[in-house]
């Protein structure tokens, strides 16, 4: 069995290029609801990267989890 303990958020940003490579940039958001679905997440993550300075590249879930017999 999995049960899922905690959900993260992460924003990943374009940092530009750097010696001929693409470089991101992260920031991630801790404490999201467990309840909250992949629509939720990306929805929030877009109205998020409105804030920022630099171009959303992706939007990512991150969980963390115990598995047990």
């Amino acid at each position: 069995m999995v049960e899922i303990t905690k959900k993260s958020l992460k924003l990943e940003l374009d940092g530009g290029v750097v010696d001929g490579k693409q470089k991101i940039e992260s920031k991630t958001y801790s404490n999201i609801n467990l309840t909250a679905t992949d629509e939720n997440i990306l929805s929030a993550g877009e109205i998020l990267s409105g804030l920022q300075e630099k171009a959303l590249v992706n939007v990512k879930r991150i969980e963390e989890a115990i598995v047990t017999e």
